[in-house]
């Protein structure tokens, strides 16, 4: 899906990359990235405002100014649907369903966060898990989610199944999302939806170990400074037309990547 994007380079290397590694490199790459322009510090705690300045200055003065880095480009979406599956001698079968996804600042970054909760996103009680588990029988878990990165990330759905049931579970996933996509959900799952994330919030930001989390993220991501203060009145004001908009505009159901990884699937 991220084709010659840097996304698409795995995180840990290969063998070959990581062999041709020298100490120059890691030098330059220190040198070119580990600068003041790229530094985000977050701080929480006893501490003034003047404390909490003049620690910042500490620890930048401590690095070169340097350049900030330039900010990635977006993903291009796919230009058409891919299937690929990877014979592997086991008793079950991975399947990820997924597309080009959004980034923190996407305008319908909401509709899409709360939507994806009731979707596929909040466990046992979503609707994606009601289809493949309670409904069917057919795996331990189903679940979706997006991944939020500077540039778009990616919209993901994710289960395991017996080998012989992976087509099947693959269908009724494909299914459920266009059903989700196409129609406006029900009041009480949209209402339930909205209590479940509004109530654990709070939880989400009781210590400062979680507070210093979000800090970072609103530095890191450009975020607006009332991100936290903001974020329930913004799920308040979705309704059920907004989740269903947003959906039809992200998500191309003729353009999905659908990977598997198991035995020979025989088609249905």
């Amino acid at each position: 899906m991220f084709a010659n994007h840097p996304y698409a380079h795995p995180k840990i290397g290969t063998q070959k990359t990581i062999e041709k590694i020298s100490l120059k490199d890691l030098k330059q790459h220190y040198q070119q990235f580990y600068v003041a322009k790229n530094l985000t510090i977050a701080l929480v705690g006893d501490i003034s405002r003047a404390q909490a300045k003049q620690v910042a200055r500490q620890i930048s003065h401590g690095l070169n100014v340097g350049q900030k880095t330039k900010t990635n480009p977006n993903i291009s979406p796919l230009k058409q649907a891919k299937k690929i599956h990877i014979e592997f001698p086991s008793k079950q079968t991975h399947v990820l369903i997924g597309q080009t996804g959004i980034n923190r600042s996407h305008p319908d970054y909401y509709p899409l966060y709360l939507g994806n909760h009731i979707f596929g996103g909040s466990g046992l009680t979503s609707i994606l898990s009601d289809e493949i588990r309670e409904k069917k029988g057919l795996a331990y878990s189903a679940y979706s989610y997006f991944t939020k990165m500077q540039s778009n990330g990616f919209f993901m759905m994710r289960m395991q199944t017996k080998n012989d049931q992976a087509v099947e579970a693959k269908n009724i996933a494909l299914q459920t999302l266009k059903k989700f996509r196409n129609n406006a959900i029900d009041t009480q799952k949209l209402q339930d939806g909205k209590d479940n994330i509004i109530g654990g919030f709070a939880l989400e930001t009781a210590s400062n170990a979680n507070i210093l989390t979000y800090l970072s993220i609103i530095g890191f991501y450009d975020l607006p400074l009332d991100y936290l203060s903001s974020f329930t009145d913004k799920i308040k004001d979705i309704g059920a037309t907004d989740i269903q908009k947003s959906y039809a505009r992200l998500i191309d159901m003729d353009k999905l990547i659908i990977l598997s990884v198991g035995q020979k699937q025989q088609s249905k």
